[in-house]
């Protein structure tokens, strides 16, 4: 995931502190699926760390399958249906939230032809210099194309200036590592990962005490704007 298995170490230590913060600020259930982001990506940073270091061959056969195995059902499983969820529970009623479950669909699909195709041995791992090159081979454009819709457009779509801004910087920062990674450059997803679970983390603080001043969770009524409430749910001025 990023340039060594130290680099990742010590990016996934960072990440799990943030991940604590951001798990003791959650204060509703509806917010455990943002809150829980960052201990995902932590989990996912020590899994890129572990594959490291069993293709450098410190560690046996077993841990670098069942790191990869696990590296890459994070990435191209889990995320593209989890991260539109996690969007969906928060916004309140209108137009966002079918379309964030037509959105949480089209990751699923991606997700099940990412997974056979792990199942059938298409998943792999190899080291180049400074990164790691993880792929999952012999699937459709469309599942291409659908995964980056789930990943990327749930955060365009939430209803929340913060999360919409944390959208289009995910759409640029992607982007911009994609061509960086074309390139045969170091690796910095890691510190992507790390930079979204402050953000993460700061949002939910906010969110707490917000609260505690007496004001309304995101999902519920003056929980957004008034503006764009009442775009979402078609209500008079």
């Amino acid at each position: 995931m990023c340039l060594s298995p130290q680099f990742d170490l010590v990016a996934g230590l960072a990440i799990s502190v943030v991940a604590v913060d951001a798990l003791w600020h959650c204060r509703n259930p509806r917010l455990l699926g943002l809150a829980a982001l960052p201990a995902i990506f932590a989990v996912h940073t020590f899994s890129s760390a572990a594959v490291w270091l069993g293709l450098q061959g410190s560690v046996s056969a077993t841990v670098l399958d069942v790191a990869t195995a696990s590296y890459l059902f994070v990435a191209f499983v889990m995320l593209p249906v989890y991260l539109p969820l996690a969007i969906l529970v928060i916004e309140p009623r209108g137009w966002r939230r079918p379309t964030l479950l037509l959105l949480t669909a089209a990751g699923g699909y991606a997700a099940v032809e990412f997974m056979l195709a792990m199942a059938s041995g298409r998943g792999s791992a190899a080291a180049c210099d400074g990164y790691i090159d993880f792929s999952v081979t012999a699937t459709s454009s469309y599942s291409a194309v659908l995964y980056v819709l789930a990943t990327c457009g749930a955060l365009l779509l939430s209803g929340q200036r913060i999360l919409f801004i944390w959208g289009v910087t995910n759409v640029v920062a992607v982007g911009a590592l994609s061509i960086w990674a074309s390139r045969g450059l170091p690796s910095l997803w890691c510190l992507w990962a790390a930079c979204s679970s402050v953000l993460v983390a700061w949002y939910l603080r906010r969110l707490t005490k917000g609260r505690a001043e007496g004001n309304p969770w995101p999902w519920e009524p003056g929980g957004l704007d008034s503006q764009r409430l009442r775009a979402d749910t078609g209500a008079g001025p």
